[in-house]
């Protein structure tokens, strides 16, 4: 479990946030109890009540992390001075290890997600925009549809529809990536 700190309340703190990602993420936030949280985590109901007001705002705690540290990976990729689709792919391949790591299932139980959801898609829209404006992107595809697109791809995500093609989402990922930012036609040199 995470620790964080010397040993004392941001220690307590991390070990009550990593156990209640384990439990949250094997049982949904909503079956696990302060109680029950606190006794596998090795606290306390008190210093539980002295970091999070109840468990509504632990799960936020926990989505606004993952957000804030998905952000940095995309400012962080988006400001390589890289060709845009190998940030793409750099996306791409941080995006599968990141939700390898999680199931944020439980934070859309009891908390609303929509003010993340709308950053990623201003953050997303703006990224298109510049790759067209740099020639890496053909001009004549609205970003909108591209972001409609990628949304339906997330239901195939979701549904896990994914694993009856392809059996591993590494995979399917990158096929999803070649068919949007290279297409369905073969290149001079492609050979493929």
């Amino acid at each position: 479990m995470a620790r964080g700190g010397s040993g004392g309340r941001s220690s307590k703190r991390d070990r009550i946030v990593a156990t209640a990602i384990e439990l949250f993420s094997r049982h949904g936030a909503k079956r696990i109890t302060v109680e029950e949280l606190c006794r596998e985590a090795g606290a306390s109901k008190v210093t539980f009540y002295k970091h999070f007001p109840n468990k509504v705002a632990l799960v936020r705690h926990i989505h606004d992390a993952w957000t804030e540290e998905a952000f940095a990976t995309f400012d962080q990729i988006n400001a390589l001075d890289i060709p845009f689709i190998e940030k793409v792919d750099r996306m791409g391949r941080w995006k599968v290890e990141f939700a390898s790591r999680i199931n944020a299932a439980f934070v859309r139980e009891l908390i609303d997600i929509e003010h993340s959801h709308e950053e990623f898609k201003r953050r997303y829209l703006a990224n298109i925009a510049r790759a067209q404006r740099d020639g890496d992107i053909r001009d004549d595809i609205d970003p909108e549809v591209l972001w409609l697109v990628m949304e339906k791809t997330g239901e195939l995500f979701r549904e896990r529809r994914w694993e009856e093609v392809t059996g591993d989402f590494a995979e399917f990922q990158r096929q999803i990536r070649a068919l949007l930012y290279y297409g369905l036609l073969v290149r001079d040199g492609d050979g493929r």
